[in-house]
């Protein structure tokens, strides 16, 4: 009898602590995309993606949104770049939350995903798929927003083939769908070490930093000038 009561303890105990933990991630999602007070008045700038978006082992200001923003603040633009990114999201992932970011009715959304599906060679029809239907979603909204998509590569463990169709896709993705597309945005940035994490596969904040002086903050920038020529 004791044994069993132990046993049934243990399982609770575990459910319990998983649906806290779950909880615990979902809320900081959830709250990273709410609004900030003084948003109404703002640009708001969403980020949506992965760990790469997400900032993995950094605090959320050394991410590449937080530099983001405070790059473009730094140039005179009243922006508010929200951090959306899920460490470890597939696009499948991705595109079950789009109708959320969509709900938040961003003026621009920065779309890095796709790098998960590459680490774990999924179908790349797949993949495509998925981002062709998360870009539909967020264009869906009443009022679309300006979409920026960062390009991603397939890994050379991935296999030659794979890695040829994979890396095709994005520009592919935004010819049809007629989107800002940013190149590879480790594709010169990701071989020094010393703009990674010691996990040898994320950025720290100097490796963010040099990805949002090069490459990010330009296609912002470039996204603002149409929002504002469309009179957004």
């Amino acid at each position: 009898m004791n044994k069993w009561i132990l046993i049934i303890g243990i399982i609770v105990c575990a459910g319990l602590g998983w649906w806290f933990w779950a909880g615990d991630s979902y809320d900081e999602v959830s709250s990273s995309v709410e609004p900030k007070e003084e948003s109404d008045s703002l640009i708001k700038i969403i980020a949506f993606g992965d760990s790469l978006t997400a900032g993995y082992g950094l605090s959320r200001n050394e991410a590449y949104p937080a530099q983001l923003e405070a790059a473009l603040k730094g140039k005179g633009y009243s922006v508010s770049v929200i951090n959306a990114g899920v460490s470890g999201e597939t696009t499948r992932g991705n595109l079950e939350r789009a109708s959320f970011i969509a709900a938040q009715n961003p003026d621009i959304v920065l779309l890095g995903i796709g790098g998960n599906d590459a680490l774990r060679t999924l179908p790349i029809a797949e993949t495509k798929k998925n981002i062709l239907e998360t870009v539909s979603v967020l264009e869906g909204s009443e009022f679309p927003p300006t979409i920026i998509l960062l390009e991603m590569q397939a890994p050379l463990n991935a296999g030659v083939s794979y890695k040829q169709d994979f890396d095709a896709i994005y520009a592919e993705v935004a010819t049809e769908k007629n989107l800002l597309l940013v190149p590879f945005i480790t594709k010169d940035l990701f071989l020094n070490p010393e703009n990674k994490l010691p996990d040898g596969v994320h950025y720290n904040q100097i490796g963010y930093s040099q990805v949002v002086e090069k490459y990010i903050l330009p296609a912002t920038e470039e996204a603002l000038k149409k929002l504002v020529e469309r009179g957004g």
